[in-house]
């Protein structure tokens, strides 16, 4: 234990690179930490830390224990919240629009089978996300498979393709023009608002369409949700996509129209989870509820 509490003081002095600034987050004095730090260099023998009067520098020593320690410090953080809480919490990051479009049933599936198990969803940019998953923060990715072969670390990750829809353009009823958008080049002159839309997503394209998006600047409204896309179609001339399934739930229920996207344009998703962090029923099983 002394060990990790020792591991927890190095986490904080590397991340701000200040035995000051470490201390006052810690709460402890500057002295204690400093003998905290030289009880786990004496006790590995290893030294951690170039120190001036001015600088705390990390040697090569450090850079390697650095992520391995934040590993073991949030595999600690959760055997701890498991055992004393009885619960084990899922933590899944994922695009908006899988976020929007997959999760709700899926949840509501996966607690037929673990209902004491707690689930925290939330979205942001995969190449952020894959860091997340690569320090242990969080089980599980949920992202376009165009995306995650961009992010970094792709080696360390294991995908599994879980869906694969073609896109349907959506838009209010009446719309002047979506009529006659026939053709790829025809939708490129209409106004998107589109959920997510990554910039590895965009590499992923060939690099003619990547020019030709960049130039036309599409989409013109990229948004962070599914249902601020859908509600600007619903109120404007504004187009937006959605995978098929989901697109002919929005048609029958909520009085919007739609049609089959002319591009070739696929809702591919993929899950990943660090090769060499071993099977977890839950997220084996979550990974089965979508």
């Amino acid at each position: 234990m002394q060990d990790l509490r020792s591991l927890r003081h190095f986490e904080a002095v590397y991340r701000f690179t200040s035995f000051t600034a470490a201390a006052e987050e810690l709460g402890l004095t500057h002295s204690a930490l400093t003998k905290s730090i030289k009880q786990l260099e004496e006790n590995w023998q290893v030294q951690l830390f170039h120190r001036t009067t001015r600088t705390v520098a990390p040697t090569e020593a450090a850079n390697k224990l650095y992520p391995k320690a934040v590993e073991l410090l949030a595999f600690a953080q959760e055997v701890r919240h498991s055992i004393t809480q009885g619960e084990h919490e899922l933590r899944i990051v994922c695009g908006p629009g899988i976020l929007e479009n997959l999760i709700p049933s899926a949840i509501l599936r996966f607690v037929e089978r673990y209902p004491k198990t707690r689930l925290s969803v939330s979205t942001m940019p995969p190449h952020l996300a894959v860091e997340e998953l690569v320090q242990r923060r969080i089980h599980l990715l949920l992202y376009h498979g165009a995306s995650l072969a961009g992010v970094p670390h792709h080696a360390r990750l294991q995908l599994r393709s879980i869906v694969d829809e073609a896109y349907w353009m959506i838009h209010r009823p009446g719309h002047p023009t979506a009529a006659q958008a026939e053709t790829l080049a025809d939708t490129l002159e209409l106004n998107w608002a589109i959920a997510g839309f990554d910039e590895l997503f965009v590499r992923s394209l060939p690099e003619e369409m990547q020019q030709v998006l960049r130039q036309k600047q599409i989409p013109q409204y990229r948004l962070l949700s599914q249902s601020a896309c859908l509600d600007l179609a619903r109120q404007s001339d504004i187009i937006t996509v959605l995978p098929e399934s989901a697109a002919r739930r929005v048609i029958a229920c909520d009085g919007l129209e739609g049609r089959l996207h002319p591009g070739d344009f696929r809702f591919v998703v993929a899950a990943a989870v660090l090769r060499d962090a071993g099977a977890e029923p839950t997220v084996e099983h979550f990974v089965r509820c979508l």
